[in-house]
């Protein structure tokens, strides 16, 4: 666990401990003591209990007062909820960054698309991971919705915690870069309808996908 120097103390302590729940360094079922935490991140208890309060609201720890915190971790509702949010809001992000897109931006998702495509036949998962995020990433921030923006961001850690479930079967990825190809034909054609139905068809496909994320999450 690294050690806390941001000024942003208590902030820092809440992303770091989020981090480490998403990823699975600290496993659901662990309980957390505040002292030690405190002591691993290098900080006062103070940040810590704060932020351990922060990751109760998203519901990613159950605290006991005077006892111990609990890590939940991921769930199978918190995933649910998240493709809820994304098939809501993701669709509207890229209706709008239609006519926010430049060329330039067009010519580098037409890369990411690529790039896809090359790691996907390597079977280099992160690389698809990585190449997707920047794909959603690049549509999203284009709608200039900062709002929209900003939750679709903080959903970004549990996506990537769970996306590897899907990625990782050959033929639910091609199914996700062929929708993301298709997309991308709808954005160059500056359709605005076509392109939120496509997003919206491809966040369903996801929504799909939970039966996958599930099982992996059962065999953990």
């Amino acid at each position: 666990m690294k050690k806390i120097n941001n000024p942003l103390i208590r902030e820092s302590a809440f992303l770091e401990l989020r981090k480490m729940i998403l990823s699975k360094v600290i496993k659901a079922g662990e309980k957390l003591n505040e002292k030690e935490l405190a002591e691993q991140l290098g900080v006062s208890r103070t940040p810590v209990r704060e932020a351990l309060h922060k990751l109760e609201l998203e519901g990613l720890v159950e605290i006991f007062p005077r006892r111990y915190c609990l890590v939940k971790g991921v769930t199978h509702e918190c995933i649910r909820e998240i493709h809820l949010i994304r098939l809501q809001l993701e669709p509207v992000a890229a209706y709008h960054a239609v006519d926010n897109l430049s060329e330039d931006d067009l010519k580098t998702l037409n890369n990411l698309v690529n790039q896809s495509k090359f790691f996907a036949e390597r079977n280099d998962i992160p690389g698809i991971m990585s190449t997707n995020d920047e794909f959603h990433r690049i549509i999203n921030e284009a709608s200039q919705l900062p709002r929209i923006i900003s939750i679709l961001d903080n959903m970004h850690d549990y996506v990537e915690s769970f996306r590897f479930s899907f990625m990782s079967r050959s033929d639910l990825a091609q199914r996700s870069l062929d929708e993301h190809s298709e997309i991308l034909e709808a954005l160059m054609r500056r359709d605005k309808e076509l392109t939120k139905s496509l997003v919206s068809k491809h966040l369903h496909g996801i929504t799909e996908y939970e039966e996958v994320v599930l099982e992996d999450m059962n065999d953990d």
